[in-house]
């Protein structure tokens, strides 16, 4: 059965976030979600030690509306494709029950003798593999199914 969220995690949003506009800084906003994923690969069992290095090569995000400081802020976090030597990470913010913001890593295992990629792994493939993610369809939409790879 494929689970969606992978993982959720209400993030703390600090004054000095904002910006001149009065909401969060669009690459503020990258930090949180890597914080969420940094938390979330953390608290897998084994997953440091069978995956990393791991390096971003692809990032992508929609701003829907603006964050705010102050209501609490949820970062999900899901599993698109799964790769041979790549694996994607799906995001969505909620803040006030509305999505915020929605987009994608892809994350590239590294081999760290000589620093190219290298394919993944069985465990990893298979423990990605259990995750799904929100509709790419429809990013919004908090009702809809998750969607398996």
């Amino acid at each position: 059965m494929t689970e969606y969220p992978a993982y959720a995690e209400p993030l703390e949003i600090r004054w000095s976030d904002q910006d001149l506009m009065g909401h969060v800084n669009n690459a503020r906003v990258l930090t949180l979600v890597e914080e969420a994923r940094i938390m979330w690969l953390q608290s897998i069992d084994n997953w440091s030690r069978e995956v990393n290095p791991t390096v971003v090569v692809r990032t992508e995000i929609n701003y829907r509306s603006p964050v705010h400081y102050g209501p609490e802020l949820v970062v999900e976090l899901g599993v698109g494709h799964v790769g041979s030597t790549s694996y994607t990470i799906t995001f969505r913010g909620i803040q006030d029950d509305a999505v915020v913001f929605d987009g994608l890593n892809v994350l590239v295992g590294v081999d760290p003798e000589n620093l190219r990629p290298r394919k993944l792994h069985d465990q990893e493939r298979d423990l990605l593999g259990r995750y799904g993610t929100f509709d790419p369809e429809r990013p919004t939409d908090l009702s809809a199914e998750p969607v398996t790879h």
